[in-house]
């Protein structure tokens, strides 16, 4: 004869099945609180995370620009570099600006740079390393000589 045991009558089961078990209005409160403050400061970090790599992406973006410009245009040399601590500029061949308001990175500190790329988008042997900083972090961008490949390291 087979013998069917029920979970209330198996060692370790549950003996009273009318018993309620979870968690208190109180409890959750807790909890969805600290997962709340945890949230508000990780979003605040990884926001001046995205705000350095987008500001990165923007100056290789511009470099990508000042190569076009040199080889497109005729003299076809251009130059990239800073202005101030946080800000640069593109400069035709006869270093008159090509905006009329130099790229400023708004909070990030940018290291002093000079780019100048010819005709054929070639920015001399020496590879380029730019420093962004932002709350203690840095990002590096870097042009790499005699092709201009421009990428955020």
């Amino acid at each position: 004869m087979i013998r069917v045991t029920r979970a209330w009558e198996m060692p370790g089961g549950r003996r009273d099945l009318t018993s309620q078990h979870g968690y208190s209005l109180i409890e959750l409160v807790v909890v969805m609180s600290i997962v709340g403050i945890i949230a508000v400061y990780a979003g605040a970090k990884w926001q001046g995370d995205l705000t350095l790599y987008s500001k990165a992406d923007e100056l290789v973006n511009d470099i990508r620009e000042a190569q076009a410009l040199a080889m497109t245009n005729t003299p076809g040399q251009y130059t990239i570099r800073t202005v101030a601590s946080d800000s640069y500029r593109i400069l035709d061949s006869l270093a008159q600006p090509v905006d009329p308001q130099p790229k400023v990175l708004d909070g990030v500190s940018i290291s002093a740079f000079a780019i100048t790329f010819n005709s054929r988008g070639d920015p001399g042997p020496v590879t380029v390393n730019i420093q962004l900083a932002k709350e203690g972090q840095t990002v590096t961008v870097r042009v790499v000589g005699n092709t201009g490949a421009a990428q955020r390291l």
